[in-house]
């Protein structure tokens, strides 16, 4: 019996929210542990960027085993584990510590958006993916909302330490609801190649000089960017360049995220209207993608505001922008993907992209070391944007399942 798909978006969307959360804490503790571990921001901006190490080298891994024994077991367990890792963060007392704490948080959440996507590939049909995308994903947009607010609380009235052990074991609870409520639906024990499902061999060769597949390489490396530069930086950079306080700043970085959680599923769904009223998959797609992008690349202006209110109204914009790529960016991979390589394809594709979850937060992070401003790294993250969109628009091709093959 298969999930209910209100209620399996809601799980997903849940999950989303807590992978977001154990993603984003550190983001906002960083100004406080600073201070306390004797840590400058370039320094810091490594620490930011060891989540996407291991996040890349578990990528494809990951998706593999999803693809051949279910997103169910496969999500489950790598949420526990980014979970235990993340509360583990209270515990560390250095650099190191905190490099392998975040080692194991980036590896955990590997799972997180290649297999939600599988789920969705799997469970809902084109016409509905766009929305069942953007609802899943705006549980991340719910989450960064969250942490800068309950991390500030906590931080504030105890200690970055509690912070991290009550979001950690907090998170636990998404596990339970997970395995009680999420029903996988059965695959067939033999595919039409006359292979298991997940045990065909992976036509890399094909995949990887695939047009389409390259394109979409090259729009979310860049959209990753920036969306990086916003969960590693905003707190820091409200407190450090706008001068707030860590209670405003929790109020002022929450407000984006709201906005954002808005406007990614009124995106999915605007994009699946376009479908249902003739507009082809690829239009439909293609142009939702490319009018949120040039909304988010305002990001440019940002640096360039003496009013710190006005800056937090940019970035309102900016982060609904990059909100509403994100949700239209995950549908199309999930359109693109063929049959029985959802987690493969995705994740592929992600483990690329998320290469920019390296280099962002250490750029920005010496960037303002050596400027002691933010300026230039806003710069950087809009102007790649607009390299995303070009992507979008002259290097992917029509969005159906890619001919890969079923060869090497």
């Amino acid at each position: 019996m298969k999930t209910n798909k209100i209620t399996l978006v809601a799980l997903l969307a849940f999950g989303m929210f807590i992978n977001a959360i154990d993603r984003g804490a550190l983001g906002v503790a960083a100004p406080q542990m600073l201070k306390d571990l004797n840590m400058d921001p370039g320094v810091m901006g490594i620490a930011l960027s060891a989540f996407y190490c291991s996040y890349i080298l578990c990528m494809v891994p990951v998706g593999r085993l999803a693809d051949k024994y279910g997103a169910k077991t496969a999500l489950g367990w790598a949420a526990a584990f980014w979970s235990l890792a993340s509360a583990a963060t209270g515990l560390i007392q250095g650099f190191y510590g905190l490099i392998a704490v975040r080692l194991g948080v980036g590896a955990g959440e590997t799972a997180g958006n290649p297999l939600s996507a599988k789920v969705i590939n799997e469970n809902f049909p084109s016409e509905e993916r766009a929305r069942a995308t953007a609802w899943c994903l705006s549980g991340t947009k719910l989450g960064m909302a969250a942490v800068p607010v309950l991390m500030g609380f906590l931080m504030t009235y105890w200690s970055w330490r509690t912070a991290f052990l009550v979001t950690g074991i907090g998170s636990l609870l998404w596990c339970l609801a997970w395995y009680l409520f999420f029903r996988e639906p059965k695959q067939d024990a033999i595919g039409k190649e006359g292979v298991k499902p997940g045990s065909m061999p992976i036509p890399w060769r094909k995949l990887l000089s695939n047009r389409t597949i390259l394109g979409l390489m090259l729009t979310k490396f860049f959209l990753d960017y920036l969306w990086v530069v916003f969960i590693s930086w905003l707190p820091s950079y409200l407190v450090m360049e706008r001068g707030f306080s860590i209670l405003k700043m929790g109020l002022y970085a929450s407000i984006p995220w709201i906005v954002g959680f808005v406007a990614q599923p009124a995106m999915g769904h605007f994009s699946d209207w376009l479908i249902k009223k003739g507009v082809s998959v690829t239009k439909a797609r293609k142009y939702a993608l490319v009018g949120s992008q040039a909304v988010a690349a305002s990001v440019i202006a940002v640096g360039f505001v003496d009013d710190p209110l006005i800056a937090v109204i940019l970035l309102t914009i900016n982060i609904a922008g990059e909100s509403a790529s994100a949700g239209i960016m995950w549908t199309i991979l999930t359109e693109v993907s063929p049959k029985g390589m959802g987690g493969t394809v995705a994740s592929a594709v992600n483990t690329v992209s998320s290469i920019a979850g390296v280099m962002a937060p250490t750029i920005t992070g010496f960037i303002y070391k050596f400027t002691g401003s933010f300026q230039m790294a806003l710069l950087v993250a809009g102007v790649g944007i607009l390299v995303s969109a070009m992507s979008m628009l002259f290097v992917v091709q029509e969005i159906e399942p890619v001919d890969v093959g079923t060869t090497s």
